[in-house]
């Protein structure tokens, strides 16, 4: 008789090895699937909108450092005021959760309403008013056929914003010249960009999801 352990105790032991060895894992997990508990939706544009406001919140907090990154030291304090929304679009998910489509309506003038202050704060020299196109491609993506007023008032409102903008009705906090317009332009674009990329890759997700739901 080998009194070599059991393959499948061996296995076993394997496993909490590794467990031990890497508890950061079990948090993280834990941390991953209680994030999908909080933005899940049984609407899957409700979903979806969570999706997006939890992207932009989390991501809110890093603007003044990708400013800085962009433009130097002269961003700052200032730049600091562009992560004021960020616990508005986290806390969406729990609008959205009693009132799909108040939660859905919110996430859309939430990013109406931090384009027009990262506006106020930064200037529109800038690029910084591009952000108003994912704001109406969200729009135009997270409504139901029945929806269609909200759809169209919401898809409109970006461009009633981005005229008044043009009008100088918001003097902004900051001035920037030069090589620091090219660099802040520049990542204005390379964001919209990644925004509208994302927003493509959750709404075939999302239209994955209705189209497995019963009829």
């Amino acid at each position: 008789m080998s009194s070599h352990p059991s393959e499948p105790a061996t296995r076993v032991e394997d496993g909490q090895e590794r467990s031990r060895a890497r508890p950061w894992s079990r948090y993280w997990n834990r941390a991953l699937d209680r994030l999908r508990r909080y933005v899940r939706h049984d609407d899957p544009l409700a979903e979806a909108s969570n999706d997006v406001a939890l992207l932009v919140g989390t991501h809110l907090p890093f603007w003044p450092l990708y400013l800085l990154w962009s433009a130097g030291t002269k961003t700052l304090p200032v730049s600091l005021l562009t992560m004021t929304l960020s616990p508005v679009f986290c806390l969406m998910p729990l609008l959205t959760r009693s009132h799909p489509l108040a939660g859905r309506v919110g996430v859309v003038l939430a990013g109406i309403a931090n384009t027009i202050l990262t506006c106020w704060v930064l200037g529109t020299n800038n690029g910084t008013q591009l952000f108003l196109l994912p704001c109406a491609a969200l729009a135009a993506i997270s409504f139901r056929r029945q929806e269609r007023v909200w759809m169209v008032t919401l898809g409109l409102l970006p461009i009633a914003v981005w005229y008044g903008l043009r009008m100088n009705l918001l003097p902004s906090l900051a001035h920037f010249e030069g090589a620091d317009v090219e660099s802040i332009f520049t990542l204005n674009s390379i964001s919209v960009v990644v925004l509208l990329t994302a927003y493509g890759w959750l709404q075939g997700q999302t239209y994955a999801r209705m189209e497995r739901r019963p009829r």
